[in-house]
């Protein structure tokens, strides 16, 4: 009976000894930096060295086309060598992938080379600009692979290849037979193929068809160009494997393809992780990745690249850190734009770390530190509505990222 009554004690002390998480009680989980000439200063830093020292996978999940991000994974490089990272996968195809590797070798001339290939590929027609690979278009952009390159990182390209990627690939198939004498027919049936491609691509611009793909894959023209490349010929074949997945996952969109994309991007990280596995007892991760594939936990229903590689810290009893990112403001011709604002059924919900954004510095909320001030009793969320999104918040990431005032990004392309 003692002892009954001393548990009942303990829990109404745990009880009444929580706190309810506030505006107020956040800022001492939070700390604040900037990025000038590459370089991170302020309290800000210790966390991010400390985090890059510790863990073993780090995914960052970003705001796609923030130059922000941009300059900020620039300015993590350095620190990620000293950390002994160096894997860098990127969400990206795994073709493409290889081809961001060769533009980046000559580290140097990458910003360039990038504008060359750019400029080479990009397409704009019917008021659409379509790139050849994703997240390098910008300078910027340029810039942090550049840094990342020399800093000796590896890259990985995990995603399916991207949806205008063919155009360049084909070409990359078309080198692989240039010394061969039947080159110059595969080159006309490539010529054939790309024509039939074209006009379905501006069919869909134009609103004519509902996806380029679906008729894409039954052309003739494209099935022959593609049949022209011997079985012995693993760079041309294993290129077209990859897009008839990438066309396959783009045709399926309405029909729940999102969680075959996802086993596709897990499988190719586990892939290079093997491979690095090899030479190395516990390879260093840093993947730069859209936010939703960041999360820990369910995420648009799929186990997501930061469940992935929470798992294998698990196995190995080591550290993975997830990194959610917001980016508030940004400054348009017509003025300061406010996305808090402008999305506000996104983030109304949010409404205990919105108030942290500051225009002109980075902030970080240690949201694993809250997460485990929870699990032990000292700490307990909201009960009202905006529980259930500030739970999947804190319970995804480790991290929360707030970035300063963003500007639009610069093309690297003539």
């Amino acid at each position: 009976m003692k002892r009954i009554l001393f548990l009942a004690f303990l829990a109404t002390s745990v009880a009444n000894y929580a706190q309810t998480l506030t505006k107020e009680s956040i800022e001492k989980y939070t700390s604040s930096f900037t990025v000038e000439n590459n370089q991170i200063k302020g309290s800000g830093k210790k966390v991010i060295k400390k985090m890059i020292n510790s863990a073993q996978f780090i995914t960052y999940g970003e705001t796609h086309g923030s130059k922000q991000v941009s300059i900020l994974t620039k300015a993590f490089m350095p620190l990620l060598k000293k950390g002994g990272f160096k894997h860098f996968a990127i969400e990206v195809g795994p073709n493409s992938g290889k081809k961001l590797t060769e533009l980046s070798n000559e580290t140097s001339k990458t910003v360039t080379n990038l504008n060359k290939f750019n400029s080479a590929y990009t397409v704009s027609k019917e008021g659409q600009t379509a790139v050849p690979i994703p997240f390098f278009d910008a300078i910027s952009d340029a810039e942090f692979l550049q840094e990342a390159r020399k800093n000796g990182m590896q890259l990985w390209g995990i995603d399916q290849e991207f949806y205008f990627s063919s155009f360049f690939l084909f070409d990359e198939m078309m080198k692989t037979i240039k010394n061969d004498s039947n080159y110059k027919q595969i080159l006309q049936k490539k010529g054939a193929a790309m024509q039939i491609m074209y006009k379905h691509f501006l069919d869909e611009f134009a609103k004519k068809n509902e996806g380029a793909y679906a008729l894409i894959r039954k052309e003739k023209a494209v099935i022959n160009f593609f049949n022209s490349f011997s079985k012995e010929n693993t760079i041309a074949q294993t290129i077209i494997n990859d897009l008839k997945i990438s066309w396959d996952i783009y045709i399926r969109w309405r029909d729940d393809s999102h969680v075959d994309r996802i086993s596709y991007m897990r499988n190719n990280f586990l892939k290079h992780y093997n491979q690095a596995l090899k030479t190395e007892r516990q390879p260093k991760v840093f993947t730069k990745i859209g936010s939703l594939h960041a999360s820990k936990i369910l995420s648009n229903g799929a186990f997501d690249i930061g469940h992935l590689t929470q798992e294998l810290a698990e196995k190995n009893n080591t550290e993975s850190v997830t990194i959610n990112t917001w980016v508030p403001f940004h400054q348009t011709k017509d003025g300061l734009e406010n996305n808090f604002e402008k999305y506000k059924r996104s983030y109304r919900r949010y409404s205990l770390f919105t108030h942290l954004a500051d225009k002109n510095q980075w902030v970080i909320v240690n949201l694993k530190q809250i997460r485990n001030d929870i699990s032990k009793g000292k700490t307990t969320l909201p009960t009202h509505g905006d529980y259930h999104k500030l739970k999947k918040l804190i319970s995804g990431y480790d991290y929360l990222f707030i970035a300063p005032t963003d500007v639009d990004t610069t093309p690297n392309r003539s």
